[in-house]
């Protein structure tokens, strides 16, 4: 798609690590595409932008990269709109086509080195991906003039019209600095939680089944401080947080204690991971213990791929995927200050056709797709039943299977 980019088109990338170098895909040669793709877009007239995060001491040299932008006539900056010790983990792109906007949101970011990586992103079409674009548009504009003088996050939207899929939006944002002397955010003084509102709503009306893919999982401490009164602001203020009684480890025994089927498969926690504790990971799956209804909590062995998703599926109906992990720095501002984050959450009128599995759920088309995916590590031409008549314990115990004799994931202990 950045390829076809023409003239009245726009590319905007926002994101917590970038890699101008990278080979977006082995048809075209090794040469470095999306710097070559991005260049010809802009000499072709469309409108190419680029908004990083400051450098630290995980995500590379996002300056290098955005000098780089720079000198090759991009528009790019560093987005510094943080308070100390924070930064923005956003991994979104934009691609605005005349015939349609595409929108990309989840856990990838646009950085070399991840072909190894279990990954989740959902591309938006249409209607939604021009909603989820506010956000977007809502960090450059504080960074930057808006387009054309006229603020993009003000343009009304037209009322959708039979879409199959309705898409909401949630952000995390930590509040301003008590001290904002030469401070330039503009938007969200008291922080955002929407992404932590969602997700303990529907931790909390989940029935039967919840799935979780993720990088980190570890216990999260503190919930949000609630500064709105019970019920919510009125009108309503985004930095409220929702009214349920505790954090997401509470919510997940709660849910286990009434029966829901949990799975989890998340990175082995023996991989490194900067500034990350291990002994979160154990005191969660503690935590979480259920003699009656024990969840199933697995990470693939340690010479697997690394599980870099942040993918949670509310009983094969409703689906969240952003770039928010299950740990306090992407969800809270209690004890530090939290990254700003950015998620979409969906439910489907469709069914799982368009991902080899129709009749079923679109949620649990996904979900089977991931499943799948993470044993292709072990096989790459393994498949995964696609019976509509199986049972969601029964789908566990193939995901359990070993293949070649040797088991694809280790519990979490």
């Amino acid at each position: 798609m950045i390829s076809q980019a023409q003239q009245g088109d726009e590319i905007l990338l926002i994101g917590w690590d970038f890699s101008l170098e990278m080979i977006l895909t082995q048809k075209f040669g090794q040469f470095p595409q999306l710097q070559t793709f991005l260049e010809s877009a802009h000499g072709n007239g469309a409108s190419v932008r680029m908004l990083a995060t400051p450098p630290n001491s995980s995500n590379g040299d996002t300056a290098a990269q955005v000098a780089e932008a720079t000198a090759r006539k991009l528009e790019a900056f560093i987005d510094d709109q943080l308070p100390a010790g924070s930064s923005h983990h956003q991994k979104s792109v934009l691609v605005k086509l005349k015939e349609r906007t595409h929108l990309f949101v989840g856990g990838m970011d646009v950085a070399l080195g991840r072909r190894k990586w279990f990954d989740v992103h959902a591309e938006i079409i249409g209607l939604g991906a021009s909603l989820g674009r506010k956000t977007l548009e809502e960090r450059w504009e504080s960074v930057r003039p808006p387009l054309g003088g006229l603020s993009f996050t003000q343009k009304s939207l037209p009322s959708p019209d039979g879409d199959a899929h309705r898409v909401q939006f949630v952000r995390t944002y930590p509040p301003f600095p008590q001290d904002t002397t030469g401070w330039k955010r503009a938007y969200a003084k008291d922080g955002e939680h929407t992404y932590y509102s969602l997700m303990s709503r529907a931790i909390a009306s989940a029935t039967k089944s919840i799935y979780i893919e993720e990088q980190f999982f570890v216990a999260m401490g503190p919930a949000p401080k609630r500064l709105n009164p019970a019920g919510g602001s009125s009108p309503r203020q985004r930095s409220d947080v929702p009214d349920v009684p505790d954090t997401f480890e509470r919510l997940l025994q709660d849910a286990i204690g009434r029966g829901v089927k949990v799975v989890v498969v998340a990175a082995n926690k023996v991989r490194p991971i900067a500034h990350h504790d291990p002994s979160g990971r154990d005191a969660l799956v503690r935590s979480l213990a259920d003699p009656k209804n024990p969840p199933v909590l697995l990470q693939p062995r340690p010479d697997s791929w690394f599980v870099h998703s942040k993918t949670w599926i509310f009983d094969d109906e409703f689906v969240l995927i952003g770039s928010g992990n299950f740990w306090p720095q992407s969800f809270v501002s209690v004890q530090q200050p939290s990254e700003s984050e950015f998620g979409v959450a969906f439910t489907s009128k469709a069914d799982g056709a368009s991902l080899g599995f129709p009749k079923a759920s679109y949620a649990r088309a996904l979900r089977i797709k991931l499943w799948e995916r993470l044993k292709h590590n072990r096989d790459p031409g393994y498949t995964f039943p696609r019976d509509v008549s199986m049972s969601f314990d029964d789908e566990v115990k193939e995901l359990r299977k070993p293949i070649g004799g040797v088991d694809c994931f280790e519990e979490m202990k």
